[in-house]
């Protein structure tokens, strides 16, 4: 009797427990939840090799900076952008320096103007009260790129793009979608204007454009212990879906 009393105790304990964790992974995603991971900032760097064995997770400094690299291409010395279908982390540990996410993608051409791969994005701090991550998004497409840029406005290196507090008992979501749409004109004749022929695009998942060279989080962690990144399949999701592409007209005469 002794005993069962002991083991409901302790199952009601474990339900208490779980409960809040299961109401900050409420699914935020307009469609269907694709894929998420977590950033988990340690105290200490880790040693321990972590290059493609996936997880759902990869590690941060607590207290410092990191790198998160994230791409769509599976084969970087094969030219093009050759795009896979799932998300994988490649490389696990942030605390040397740079990790890395792999994430679907489709290429926007001519040929495909309606990339069937479109993502929204969420980021809920969670873990222990309080801590504060700045997120600095950096990245740079080619010069066939015209006037490319994330739709949430600049990803030069030194601007404070994203803010994620931690959160004082009840954990907020924020959606960080923009920062991973992009708009622009891919001069496909490369005479460095946007005209007749080439491919006008926004508000596009931006791991669909070749032209991006790199995209990268400067993850500069100040006490947040564990950051949840979701990704939500919108394609074909009226109201959140990608913008695709289209072709630049001739000029009227």
């Amino acid at each position: 009797m002794i005993k069962t009393s002991r083991m409901i105790l302790a199952l009601a304990v474990v339900f208490l427990l779980v409960t809040p964790l299961l109401a900050q992974n409420n699914n935020p995603c307009p469609g269907d939840k694709e894929y998420q991971f977590n950033i988990i900032g340690m105290k200490n760097a880790k040693n321990a090799e972590m290059t493609n064995n996936d997880g759902h997770r990869i590690f941060v400094l607590l207290n410092g900076k990191s790198q998160i690299y994230m791409t769509g291409d599976t084969a970087p010395l094969t030219d093009g952008l050759q795009c896979g279908n799932k998300f994988d982390v490649l490389d696990a540990n942030g605390t040397d320096g740079r990790a890395t996410l792999l994430v679907p993608c489709d290429p926007l051409t001519a040929e495909n103007l309606n990339p069937s791969v479109c993502f929204d994005v969420y980021a809920t701090p969670l873990g222990t009260p309080g801590g504060q991550t700045t997120v600095d998004v950096v990245c740079d497409f080619d010069q066939t790129c015209v006037g490319c840029n994330i739709d949430a406005g600049d990803c030069a290196l030194d601007t404070i793009d994203i803010t994620l507090l931690g959160h004082n008992g009840k954990p907020l979501t924020q959606n960080i979608t923009k920062y991973f749409r992009a708009s622009g004109c891919i001069d496909v004749d490369a005479d460095a204007v946007c005209d007749e022929g080439d491919i006008n695009f926004n508000n596009e998942w931006i791991f669909n454009i070749e032209q991006l060279e790199y995209y990268y989080w400067d993850y500069d962690n100040d006490g947040n212990r564990i950051v949840q990144i979701r990704f939500c399949n919108v394609e074909g999701v009226e109201g959140s879906d990608c913008g695709g592409g289209t072709i630049v007209p001739p000029p009227e005469p």
